[in-house]
């Protein structure tokens, strides 16, 4: 069976392979020149994952600024060397939060093309879902519930770790669906385990 982290993405109804990424590793390091279009693909994703259920999220604009995207890859690039402790309050979570309530979808656009397309540590990545998961914020809260669920095909087994601490918290039914799917496809036992665990913790509520 295909790796859960081999699989292809649909984007603008073209498959793009997960094999991308490494073409952007490559490239200049310019967050803005690198991300923005895929990101722009991103948003299409996601506004297509979302209109099923007949919601778009009304701040989710056509274009986003080039010193919002410097600054977010800049606060990543910056905490790369940075300890997290589980649960702990960091200088990168608490400015990550305060972007992520100022610019709403804007923010979390940035965010997914940063993380999807693993520009930064896989552990800052690992750090940024845990939270996403955790902030109080209604306007961002279904992009970051399909960032968490997306995450979950990830090819860096830290980075899925990070998506399955972040629906833990999150505690939506909706990810039943994406977990299953994970579950099926994980290699790591322990992963899997966990995928388990919080799929269970989610069964019980739906």
């Amino acid at each position: 069976m295909t790796s859960l982290s081999k699989l292809d993405f649909r984007v603008n109804e073209t498959w793009l392979p997960t094999t991308e990424c490494e073409l952007i590793k490559n490239q200049s390091p310019s967050i803005y020149q690198q991300v923005s279009s895929k990101t722009r693909d991103i948003r299409v994703e996601h506004k297509k994952a979302l209109r099923p259920e007949g919601v778009e999220s009304s701040t989710i604009k056509q274009d986003y600024s080039k010193e919002l995207s410097e600054e977010i890859y800049s606060l990543f690039k910056a905490s790369d060397e940075q300890n997290f402790e589980d649960g702990m309050e960091t200088e990168f979570s608490k400015k990550l939060i305060c972007l992520i309530k100022e610019y709403a979808d804007e923010a979390i656009e940035i965010i997914t093309g940063i993380i999807i397309y693993e520009r930064v540590n896989a552990e800052v990545a690992t750090e940024a879902l845990r939270w996403l998961g955790n902030i109080d914020h209604a306007p961002s809260y279904r992009f970051r519930l399909w960032l968490l669920e997306r995450s979950l095909s990830c090819s860096k087994a830290r980075i899925r770790d990070g998506a399955i601490l972040g629906l833990s918290s999150l505690n939506d039914p909706h990810a039943i669906s994406y977990l299953k799917l994970a579950i099926e496809q994980e290699k790591c036992t322990e992963l899997r385990k966990d995928m388990e665990q919080v799929l269970a913790q989610l069964e019980s509520i739906s």
